[in-house]
């Protein structure tokens, strides 16, 4: 025997036989609701409410909650009964109408989309920062206890793993909480202006060329101490990895804050994942 999908058309008692796909066509043209504004709501991709409404993919047991919270309306009602004849509830009418007054003005950030950014941005940079600050003690340690006392050479070592343990752990936990946003958050509306894309370029120009600056730095005292003997050299080239190691922050910074601004890129590439993942 054939077990009924979630999608299956049932016959009810109300009416003709309606299907998910023709309910929530229904309701969201009743409430007035593009598709991007539903998949902000849900916390899915524009692509999903396309796929729904074509019966090319069904939404997961939350999004369909989610939904029912969204219309006012029964898991039962949704899936299987004819929500055609219903109108819509003050309450579903209240929640539609404040996503159009928010369409209408100035797009907004709903879902903490910038504030997230900014925090991804810091911790990378960040992580990478301490990575290289490690290299930089390291020489410097190296050199120090060369010069002033050989015995100590074996604890040189401990600022280096200090600086990859640290910048590991802050890497990693951005990674994964960049990770988990993008899944609660497929679809961001691009709430950004072309003054706020226009500020974030004069920015990440200015970072990288005093990132490119410092490096220029480093690299020409280094040089400069050739021949001066070996704490001399060493002690330079700590300093040397240490303008790299602040240099690479305000790049790496500047990057991720400069990718932030171009949302459409965020939304398609989340559209590319999770299109391969339904292959």
């Amino acid at each position: 025997m054939r077990r009924h999908r979630l999608t299956d058309r049932i016959s009810t008692p109300r009416g003709p036989a309606m299907s998910f796909r023709d309910n929530l066509q229904y309701l969201r043209a009743t409430h007035a609701m593009t598709q991007e504004q539903l998949a902000m709501m849900v916390g899915v991709s524009r692509q999903s409410v396309t796929k729904w409404e074509a019966e090319r993919a069904y939404p997961e047991m939350d999004k369909l909650l989610k939904l029912c919270q969204i219309f006012d309306c029964t898991l039962d009602d949704l899936v299987t009964g004819d929500l055609t004849a219903t109108s819509p509830t003050p309450r579903a009418q209240a929640a539609a109408a404040a996503m159009r007054e928010n369409a209408g003005g100035p797009p907004l950030d709903v879902c903490g989309y910038d504030e997230h950014m900014r925090a991804f941005a810091t911790k990378i940079a960040a992580g990478v920062f301490s990575i290289l600050l490690g290299v930089s003690l390291l020489i410097f340690v190296g050199t120090a206890a060369e010069r002033f006392n050989p015995n100590l050479e074996a604890l040189t070592l401990i600022p280096l793993f200090v600086g990859i343990g640290v910048g590991t752990a802050l890497i990693l936990t951005a990674s994964f909480q960049h990770a988990e946003f993008q899944r609660s958050h497929p679809y961001v509306q691009d709430f950004y202006t072309a003054d706020d894309r226009r500020a974030t370029q004069r920015s990440f120009v200015i970072n990288l060329v005093a990132g490119i600056f410092l490096i220029f730095v480093g690299i020409v005292g280094a040089s400069l101490t050739d021949g001066s003997g070996d704490f001399v050299e060493g002690i330079a080239s700590g300093f040397m990895m240490a303008l790299i190691a602040i240099a690479v922050w305000l790049i790496v910074h500047a990057s991720i804050l400069l990718s932030r601004v171009y949302v459409a890129n965020y939304n398609e590439a989340r559209e590319q994942a999770m299109a391969e993942s339904d292959m």
